[in-house]
């Protein structure tokens, strides 16, 4: 590797992440953060917005904006992360686009069409190998490679069918029973009882919570409670019984299957790798 050639302004990170991942809390970075979904389901707190990202989802996140995200249970989720200064935007300016926010328009997320997706992953590859430093114009490279997916980007948000949005009005409803789940985990949450306070039918909830979300409202349900059980054995020294309670489950032995389920451990054996 040689290392005076490596590009300054750019940190790739390509990762798998865990099929059932949340983070615990609200976060920033000192660099703008692009995040490009490969494959699975994530969803991305911004601020007060909560987008339902899938498999093609690019988000740009501004620097020292806070942000969250929750990868759910039921398939593998790969996601590859770009981090870059901001000085790497005064290209843009040079070319006519005054201000970050006209590149997504005020849109943090815009789905790539399909047929786009492999250029994409391309591009953030190329990225990813010109950080290692091959010759003297890798940093040259990697910022063309930046600088034309950033457009592409630009380009695929002018058309409304790719443009992401928290208050699209199909699934405000759904959104508002996301946030109610978030919020009340622990009680007893139930489909017909969610249904009848939000003036839907099961059937249509089940189906709009599915389109929305990409996961089935039980399996939403028991993922929250199950990394909110993570986060209390992780931070507190409640027993098993209490962990239960607190989280919604009907019981300790109902916690401890779900929980092995989802990790792949005991909750007990997780506390102790902690």
């Amino acid at each position: 590797m040689h290392h005076e050639y490596i590009p300054a302004n750019f940190l790739p990170d390509i990762k798998t992440v865990p099929t059932s991942y949340k983070m615990s809390h609200f976060h920033t970075h000192n660099r703008w953060e692009l995040l490009y979904l490969i494959s699975g389901n994530c969803t991305l707190y911004i601020k007060e917005n909560m987008y339902m990202l899938k498999k093609g989802s690019l988000a740009l996140i501004p620097f020292g904006v806070e942000h969250m995200t929750t990868y759910m249970s039921g398939e593998e989720n790969i996601r590859s992360l770009l981090y870059f200064d901001d000085e790497e935007l005064l290209w843009f300016n040079e070319h006519g686009i005054t201000d970050i926010s006209d590149i997504l328009r005020g849109n943090f997320v815009v789905q790539i069409p399909a047929r786009k997706q492999s250029y994409i992953k391309e591009q953030l590859d190329k990225i990813s190998y010109e950080f290692h430093g091959v010759d003297s114009i890798s940093p040259a490279y990697a910022t063309a490679y930046f600088h034309e997916l950033l457009l592409y980007a630009m380009r695929c948000q002018t058309y409304k069918d790719n443009v992401v949005s928290r208050m699209d009005l199909s699934n405000e409803t759904i959104q508002r029973i996301v946030e109610y789940i978030l919020a009340n985990y622990k009680d007893n949450i139930t489909l017909s009882g969610t249904a009848e306070m939000f003036n839907m039918s099961e059937s249509s909830l089940s189906k709009k919570f599915k389109a929305f979300t990409g996961h089935r409202f039980r399996e939403y349900l028991v993922d929250v409670r199950t990394h909110a059980a993570a986060e209390l054995l992780r931070q507190s020294e409640l027993s098993m019984t209490e962990i239960a309670c607190e989280c919604g489950f009907s019981d300790s032995n109902t916690f401890g299957d779900t929980f092995k389920r989802v990790f792949k451990q005991s909750p007990s054996s997780y506390r102790k790798t902690l």
